[in-house]
């Protein structure tokens, strides 16, 4: 067995247990209070189209041009009282950015292209649950 290998046997087993107890303390938390989600996109200003139809109802969304000419900025502010979630908006404004700058959504779905070992189960983890909200 190599250096690498008995390195890896070391450290991820160690990496899945940090993920696990960040896990188990992020899950403890009192909800966070609403706050604005920000996102830059790549875009100018006249080529984002009217984008986040589902929420715009519930939220409050504006468009400015980012920083240094990179783009367009595009934030979103859920109001008191909102049904929307901030797992909701996180999700609609990275979708809204993947569709704008590559023209689709792109997923992390369809048949993986390892087979499932001990060592790559904090990945695997992290992709099945990385669409529910924008964190693991």
């Amino acid at each position: 067995m190599g250096r690498t290998a008995r390195a890896l046997l070391i450290v991820a087993p160690i990496a899945a247990g940090t993920a696990v107890v960040a896990a188990k303390r992020r899950s403890g938390r009192s909800p966070s209070p609403r706050r604005t989600h920000v996102v830059t996109v790549h875009r100018p200003l006249s080529e984002i189209p009217g984008s986040l139809e589902e929420l715009a109802k519930s939220v409050e969304i504006s468009l400015a041009p980012a920083p240094g000419d990179r783009g367009t900025e595009i934030s979103v502010r859920i109001p008191e009282g909102s049904p929307v979630t901030d797992a909701e908006v996180r999700r609609a404004l990275r979708e809204t950015r993947s569709l704008v700058e590559v023209g689709d959504v792109l997923l992390p779905s369809g048949p993986p292209t390892t087979e499932k070992t001990p060592l790559n189960r904090p990945l695997r983890t992290a992709t099945e649950h990385g669409r529910e909200g924008g964190l693991l």
